[in-house]
């Protein structure tokens, strides 16, 4: 009986066909919903406009918070569900799941009520003006009623993966993203229904996503299922505190990119921006690999937390250490070998200004991305141990302090091109802490202490 519980492979299976059952379509999944992302801009930009483009872009820290909290509630719950499993404690994962999927509803129904009521109020908080406030109203108010959806589908995705099935939660986000473009196409490209249309295709494509996976947890696909909810409510807090640093990494990001925006503004103009704009994407998809492979790492350093299985969770970890590095490496050459083609991409001819200035800033971030892949296969590590504080603060410390404060000081000090130096150092100041937590939170140790 016990070879046929989902998590057997998780504890048993050699651990390289493992960390590949799930680095895999994690990364993918990862990969599917960027290119959804990116589909959207280009549809907006093309068929609706400039303007509305930056409109959406303008209300995205408040749609960070969104999907933060979705995420903090998501990863927290998801390693504790996979600490059952080890344990071979099935009833207390599908209770910890149904408790975390009321919380993200009631959480989402608040901020669908707030976004739809107040669209207005959260435009000029965020900056917009004149023409852009009715635009970016116009999409609060579509893309609002469906924050509920969007918590189950990525809380789902989470659980499917504790519970032994990447490959399903690949497909589900798979079918998100195809959804996405479709619909995209039809209602802003054909229909012309502008912002409203956008939001309504993310919304529904969504809502398809869900229904793909919707499946296993109410039939008997897998261990996790929905159930009622009994007990005490104690390990909610103690979930959304240990994915505290999954909401720090989403709302972060646009923290970081407003003050480089800032900076660049008062030096050189739009031109510094669109300069940034341009890296900023070259590295956008790399980090989401990192990403993918500490979200495929994660269930399995839990479920094996919970079998007490130190240096299984150790062969994990340091392969989640491994792949990030070759990636890195070789996104790493292409940048430095093609940047004036790779940079090419997003600009068109005669931007040879704003293309050298790209070329001069990819010259300098990109050691970042050696050590950005390590430090999140160490916050995905303390993730999966539970290790609540030391996720977050290395979470803090590379997404709002390093980053921020060196940037503030070495533009300061050297003037504004030193500013991006301050990537790299952040990274490389992170990474060092990093090794020093580790030191004291081996698998061993903590396992051990349990």
């Amino acid at each position: 009986m016990r070879e046929q519980t989902s998590n057997y492979k998780m504890i048993n299976e050699r651990p390289s066909r493992e960390f590949f059952r799930f680095a895999f379509p994690s990364v993918f999944g990862m990969i599917a919903i960027s290119s959804a992302i990116v589909i959207d801009g280009i549809f907006i930009g093309n068929f609706v406009g400039a303007i509305p483009l930056a409109s959406v872009n303008l209300i995205m820290p408040f749609i960070t918070i969104v999907w933060g909290l979705i995420l903090m509630f998501a990863s927290g719950s998801a390693v504790i569900a996979g600490k059952y499993l080890g344990e071979d404690k099935p009833n207390n994962a599908c209770d910890i799941f149904s408790k975390a999927f009321m919380i993200v509803f009631m959480a989402m129904i608040l901020l669908s009520m707030i976004s739809y009521n107040f669209p207005e109020y959260i435009s000029y908080a965020l900056g917009a003006k004149d023409d852009t406030v009715g635009m970016c109203v116009e999409y609060l108010k579509n893309i609002a009623w469906f924050y509920p959806v969007f918590g189950f589908a990525v809380l789902m995705s989470f659980f499917l993966r504790i519970d032994g099935k990447p490959s399903y939660a690949f497909f589900g986000l798979l079918s998100t993203t195809i959804a996405n473009i479709l619909l995209d196409y039809i209602f802003v490209a054909r229909l012309g229904l502008g912002l409203g249309g956008a939001a309504l295709a993310t919304g529904l494509a969504f809502v398809i996503g869900m229904l793909v996976v919707l499946p296993h947890f109410i039939g008997q696909l897998g261990s996790i299922k929905f159930i009622m909810p009994t007990g005490s409510w104690r390990e909610i807090p103690r979930a959304a505190f240990n994915g505290f640093s999954e909401f720090l990494t989403e709302t972060s990001a646009g923290l970081i990119v407003l003050v480089f925006n800032w900076i660049l503004i008062s030096n050189v103009g739009s031109m510094g921006v669109a300069a940034f704009t341009v890296v900023d994407y070259l590295m956008y998809f790399s980090l989401l690999v990192f990403y993918g492979v500490g979200d495929g790492i994660s269930p399995l350093v839990s479920v094996n937390f919970g079998a007490k299985k130190p240096l299984r969770i150790f062969t994990f970890f340091k392969m989640g250490i491994a792949s990030n590095l070759i990636i890195a490496v070789l996104v790493t050459l292409l940048l430095l070998f093609w940047s004036k083609e790779m940079v090419s991409i997003f600009l068109p001819d005669g931007e040879e200004d704003i293309s050298k200035l790209a070329i001069s800033i990819v010259s300098i971030v990109w050691p970042m991305l050696i050590f950005a892949g390590a430090n999140i296969a160490f916050i995905s590590y303390f993730t999966g141990m539970q290790c609540a504080k030391e996720s977050a603060l290395i979470a803090l410390a590379r997404s709002i302090i390093f980053p921020v404060t060196l940037i503030l000081l070495f533009w300061y000090l050297f003037g504004f091109m030193a500013v991006f130096y301050a990537l790299p150092v952040s990274e490389i100041c992170v990474f060092i802490m990093s090794i020093l937590i580790l030191k004291k939170r081996m698998p061993k140790n903590l396992i051990s202490g349990i």
